[in-house]
This record gives structure tokens, sequence and C-alpha cells, in this order.
């Protein structure tokens, strides 16, 4: 049964995004997955309209149960959208993502005004939620609708530049701050410097350090320096970004969150690597991993989950084989994408850089915990 604006009691679950009480519906009443309310819309797309992953897995799930649901996945409804369509119209990229990695979703259909879901992305007013369908549709092959190039609607969201210039200054802040703690440290090397006795008897610094010939003290050296010289260049990068005011600024930008992202882990594993170096009992070498590794683990995953889309990494690898590396067959979708929206087309292959850096953060510690484990032997 329907009310008056046809919606089933599948639709309402489905809208709700109770998983289990839509799959029992369709378990009792098989039929009911094919109803339509009044715009002509199945369970699919209330499920897509609200977000509901878990809903919308019952019309994407290989199970040979529901396999008779494929058939939704890309009918359209009385505006001429798929269940896509709405996904994206609802800014919700793991939806869209679940769909399309279903292999049976097309992602070049046009509604009734003429737009693809692609082309619906840019009206997301958020920017990590437009990213994150970008990403999601390319990943995918998706296809903008054919155009001039003279009339693409570029995505205006949000003001990208005035987002930068504010934000530049408080990253320099961070990177001075950076690059002053670790000249300090080289500076104050761990362990302190040998120490002589005069002919007076006065004593007096021969200015070798006292570690010098330590593999610790040579990886604290290393990382202190790297993060010296990387906390610098993110300074420069950021006050030449906020001078110039370009339209490529976002590109500097970029590359100095990556110099200060690396220089803030170097100066991490730095630190430890100076504990590890002057620090010989063993319950204090454990504290000392389990904070330092956890607490690199914490920086990294809140970070991430602030700025990656709410997607699966194979999907941010497939944008950037597909964007990158497949050669003259994407040259021209590759350049509407950019054209479109131009942050989005470096988005992905900026966040693996940044998810290679703290990996090797994390490679580092284990490292320094091993070189450290063998000073303690010895």
């Amino acid at each position: 049964m329907q009310d008056k604006v046809g919606l089933s009691a599948l639709h309402v679950a489905a809208g709700m995004g109770h998983a289990r009480v839509a799959k029992v519906l369709m378990q009792a009443c098989p039929d009911a997955a094919e109803l339509r309310d009044g715009r002509g819309g199945t369970f699919l797309y209330a499920a897509a309209r609200g977000g509901h992953c878990k809903v919308v897995a019952l019309a994407t799930a290989k199970k040979p149960r529901l396999h008779l649901y494929r058939g939704l996945l890309n009918t359209q409804d009385g505006d001429g959208n798929t269940a896509l369509h709405l996904a994206v119209a609802a800014r919700t990229p793991a939806v869209a993502e679940d769909l399309l990695s279903n292999g049976e979703v097309q992602a070049d259909v046009m509604n009734k005004d003429g737009h693809t879901p692609l082309d619906l992305a840019v009206r997301s007013t958020s920017f990590f939620s437009m990213l994150g369908l970008v990403v999601t549709l390319a990943a995918f092959r998706g296809q903008p609708r054919p155009q001039r190039r003279d009339h693409v609607e570029q995505w205006k969201g949000r003001d990208i530049a005035k987002g930068i210039e504010k934000t530049s200054d408080s990253l320099a802040v961070v990177a001075v701050l950076i690059a002053t703690v670790a000249f300090t440290a080289a500076n104050n090397v761990p362990g302190a410097y040998e120490q002589a006795d005069a002919p007076d008897g006065k004593t007096f610094l021969k200015g070798m350090a006292v570690l010098q010939r330590e593999n610790l003290f040579k990886c604290f050296l290393v990382l202190d320096s790297f993060a010296l010289v990387t906390s610098v260049i993110a300074v420069v990068l950021l006050i030449f970004g906020k001078a110039s005011r370009s339209a490529g600024s976002w590109k500097t930008f970029a590359v100095a969150l990556h110099c200060l992202w690396a220089a803030l882990i170097s100066m991490l594993v730095a630190f430890y690597a100076a504990l590890s170096a002057v620090t010989t009992t063993r319950a204090v070498s454990v504290i000392v991993d389990i904070f330092i590794y956890y607490g690199l683990a914490v920086l990294y995953y809140t970070i991430y989950y602030l700025i990656a889309p709410r997607v699966l990494l194979s999907t941010v690898w497939k944008v950037v084989w597909r964007t990158f590396l497949e050669g003259r067959n994407s040259v021209s979708r590759r350049r509407r994408i950019r054209q479109q929206y131009p942050v989005a087309s470096a988005y992905a292959l900026n966040l693996l850089l940044f998810k290679t850096m703290a990996n090797l953060g994390f490679l580092g510690t284990i490292i320094i915990s091993v070189l450290s484990g063998k000073a303690n032997t010895q």
C-alpha cells in the first residue's frame, strides 16, 4: 500500500535509513522494491537522497537473492534523475562510491535538464564534499555533459583564495616556530658536549658532541636538519603565495602544507631519537615508544579524517591512475575536470603524498625503536 504521495512502507524505511526493516520488507514482499512514489522514485532513490549506505547496499550487493534489484540502479525518475544523481545532489560521496563500485551503474546518464552526476557536484557548497564527489566520479570515469568550454560552470562554493590568505598567516607562524625549535635543538644537542680540563684546572668545552658516534644521534641530526629546511621552505612559500595572490597560489600553498607536515613529523621523530639516545632505562624507553608512536597515529588519523573524502583509498588510487597516467584517452576529460574543479584535479595526488609522508614517519619511529633496543642491549 502507498500513501497519497506514493510512499510505501519500504520508501519510508529506506528514507529513514532503517536497513533491517527495509530488508525484511523486501523479503516479505519482493515486488515492493519496484514501487514508485509520486515523483517516480523507488526505495533506492529515498535511500540515496538520505545518504544511507546500508540501504543502498541492499540493491548493490552481489548476493544472489538481491540480484533482481540491480535493474533499479539505472532507472530514472520523473525528472530523469538516477539514484547516482540524487546521491551527488545530497553530497554523499560514500553512497556514490557504493553505487559505482557495483560496476553496473552508468555514471554519464543525463537528466531532463541535461546534467550528468558530475555536473551536479558543482552545486555542492562544502569544499570537502565537492572534492569527495569529484574524486569518486572521476575514479569511475564520470563524464560531464557535452558543452562548449566557455560555458562550463566553475565551482564557486567557497572563495579558495580568501581561505588561503587567512590560513597562510597562522601556518607561517607555526612554520617559524618549528624552524626555531629545530635550530635551538641543533645547538643544544642531546648528551651535551665533550669537556676537558685546562692547564689551570678550569673546565672548558671541546665543542664535540658526546654522542657523535651513536647511530641514534646521527638520526637526530638528519631529522632535525630536515625539519629546519622544510619549515623554512614552508615559510617562504606561504609568504610568496600570499603576496602573489594569483590564480595558481593554491599550488604553492599545497606545497607549503606538505613541507609543514614533513617538518612536524621530522621534528617529532627527531625528538624521539634524542630521548632514545640519552635514555638507558628500559621502562622509560617503552613509555616513550608508546607516547610517540600512538601520538603520531592520533595526529595523523585526526588530520586524515578532517581532510579525506569518505571513500575508500582504492578509489583515490583509481582517480590518480586514470587522471594522470592513462594517456591520451583521458586528456579531454582531465582538462574539463581541471577547468570546472581546479583544486579537485590535484587533490587525490596530494592526499596520497600526505599519507606517504605519514607512513615514512611511522617507519622512522620503528627504526628508532630498533636502534634504541640495540643500544640498550649493548
